[in-house]
């Protein structure tokens, strides 16, 4: 499949662009080893036309990912329930855990994330630690209005 790059100039892929950078909470939706849907809120970061997704390695998403690489990515409806943005992609589990990536994304990540991470009680390295699994979701599809 080839991996979509939204279009800025395009008002419906605009949007989502805007919310995608913006939004802090995503739904990941995998297919379970049951055969059903299994769809988790995930912190993401989007950049150059991906999402990073920092997982436990041992979560249900990840060993889903791990069988099967298809996913979605779907964004919260916003205030008025009107705001549809949903990607459908492939996921890429990194060889590298999160501290590896952290010269490429660490900053921009705890721009979006240190007062979650705080909110949590947690230091920066614990969360890499726990988290040290990134699932690298590239779209091929955007379902949005």
């Amino acid at each position: 499949m080839t991996a979509l790059a939204l279009d800025a100039s395009n008002e419906r892929e605009a949007k989502a662009l805007g919310r995608l950078r913006s939004e802090e909470i995503a739904w990941l939706g995998t297919i379970g080893r049951d055969g059903f849907p299994h769809a988790v809120p995930v912190w993401f970061l989007w950049q150059d036309d991906v999402a990073y997704v920092f997982c436990q390695p041992g979560s249900a998403k990840v060993k889903n990912l791990r069988e099967n690489p298809r996913a979605m990515l779907h964004l919260e409806a916003g205030d008025d329930g009107e705001q549809l943005h949903v990607l459908q992609g492939t996921v890429e589990l990194s060889p590298e855990p999160t501290v590896d990536w952290l010269d490429r994304l660490g900053g921009a990540y705890l721009a979006k994330y240190a007062g979650g991470i705080e909110r949590l009680g947690w230091t920066n390295d614990r969360m890499w630690a726990d988290y040290s699994t990134v699932v690298i979701f590239r779209p091929h599809k955007l379902i949005a209005w």
